[in-house]
């Protein structure tokens, strides 16, 4: 089967990125342009609609009007993801040979730009879960202890890091944590790839978005939580702590000089969509059905996990004994396609389409899975090995270039990495380049590795 062909293969359900469920929730605007002749919208940088870093032109207007909106002082459009304007954020945030504070669970793209630009970071680690196997939300007094163990004679810290909502959508109290920051002087950023839709919906008991917690610089995914194509994302900043000319430097430098204009229009489309208030409403409806759906399905005693964001459907399959992997290769084999499958969990995300007959079709597949699968006494996850404040013991650039060995996993301990270990999804590295695989992380990795098949007798890099 060819990969076109494989594109109009249709499933049960698509409870997966983007959030747009297979089309059925793309903005009307941009399902007419589609529908115009094949190509016809594949156009270049003319004068009339210019580049997210031009001064004059529709994108250049899209993108004033919506800062002016949300009062940020500019936002720019991405079409390379998320990861492009995180990883733009960063360098706009730190100078090589500073460091950058963050938490364990950042995306794989916040340590490759580390390793790129000899930016060094120091992670803090995050409460954990034995239950699921998930990160648990920071909280004002885990970030108080964070900053005490510092010593901030010894690095040069530029900036913090914090995501928020996490991938599964935990969320706690972000402008507490950025206040904090700002009495330091120190500009966050927040990676809210999984919560852009917070910022239109501030009635519906969801978390306080980055925006208006304010946060120096954000970044939405509007694939993944709101209703663009992939690739498309968006990056607002507001405050004095960035220098806005080294932001548009490294945007600049990140970029790709051929931008799609469907993407671009996509990425205005979708945010326009959500200003609209009749497809606000819309929206806002698909959420509280999703608050619904996740009180039908607990009635029906299935362990569902809650978090901040309604639109994930987190089941922890450990609690009958299945892991998430054994449950989502049944769920795909039924035509009921899940976002993420991990040892103790399985989530699936809602999106924004109508979704209302989910609660009878999981359950009557849930019973079949029940019915069918083996059940194992033996699923647990360790405690994660990390120290509550930790960096790489040799800098993160040096270790990435440095000349490395490939030898098997299993024979790496007490070796030190030279590579990036991180299953996706979710995207978050369980180890680094420059950190020591000791044994409590050699521990912890093997046991990652009992149901994911990325992590099964693989190699790794050491210096």
């Amino acid at each position: 089967m060819s990969i076109s062909s494989y594109l109009t293969k249709k499933f049960l359900k698509s409870l997966f990125f983007p959030a747009h469920n297979r089309g059925e929730a793309l903005p009307r605007k941009l399902i007419k342009l589609l529908k115009i002749s094949p190509g016809f919208w594949d156009l270049p940088e003319l004068p009339e609609i210019g580049s997210p870093l031009s001064q004059n032109g529709l994108i250049a207007k899209s993108q004033r009007e919506f800062s002016d909106k949300f009062g940020a002082k500019g936002c720019f459009f991405g079409v390379n993801g998320a990861s492009g304007l995180i990883q733009s954020a960063i360098i706009a945030m730190a100078n090589p040979g500073d460091t950058i504070l963050m938490p364990r669970n950042v995306h794989i793209s916040v340590i490759k730009t580390c390793a790129m630009q000899n930016i060094n970071p120091i992670f803090f680690d995050l409460e954990f879960s034995l239950e699921t196997g998930h990160y648990k939300p920071i909280t004002k007094i885990w970030f108080k202890n964070v900053f005490e163990k510092l010593n901030f004679d010894e690095n040069k810290i530029a900036g913090v890091i914090i995501v928020s909502p996490s991938y599964h959508g935990y969320a706690g109290d972000l402008e507490h944590l950025i206040n904090f920051c700002h009495q330091k002087n120190l500009p966050v950023l927040v990676d809210e790839a999984h919560g852009s839709y917070f910022l239109f919906c501030e009635n519906l008991d969801l978390p306080k978005p980055a925006l208006s917690s304010n946060a120096d610089l954000v970044v939405h995914s509007l694939h993944k939580s709101l209703n663009g194509l992939t690739q498309t994302a968006v990056l607002w900043y507001k405050g004095n702590l960035i220098n806005e000319r080294n932001l548009i430097r490294s945007i600049n430098s990140l970029q790709t000089t051929s931008p799609s204009s469907l993407l671009l229009s996509s990425c205005e489309e979708s945010i326009h969509d959500w200003l609209n208030k009749k497809s606000l409403s819309k929206y806002q409806k698909r959420i509280l059905e999703a608050k619904s759906i996740y009180k039908k399905l607990i009635k029906k005693n299935i362990p569902l996990i809650e978090t901040q964001d309604p639109l994930k459907i987190i089941v922890n399959t450990s609690k009958v004994g299945i892991d998430g992997f054994t449950a989502d290769k049944f769920f795909y084999r039924n035509g009921l396609i899940a976002e993420l499958p991990e040892m103790m969990t399985l989530t699936f995300c809602l999106g924004f389409a109508n979704q209302k007959d989910f609660p009878n079709l999981f359950e009557k597949l849930w019973k079949k899975l029940l019915l069918k699968s083996k059940k194992s006494k033996s699923l647990e996850v360790l405690q994660s090995p990390f120290k509550l404040v930790q960096a790489p013991e040799i800098e993160i650039g040096i270790a990435w270039r440095s000349e490395t060995r490939n030898i098997p996993f299993s024979q790496s301990l007490n070796k030190i990495s030279g590579d990036i270990i991180c299953p996706y999804p979710p995207g978050i590295p369980l180890l680094v380049p420059g950190e020591r695989i000791d044994i409590d992380r050699f521990n912890w990795i093997n046991n990652q590795s009992l149901c994911n098949k990325d992590l099964v007798n693989f190699n790794i890099g050491v210096i």
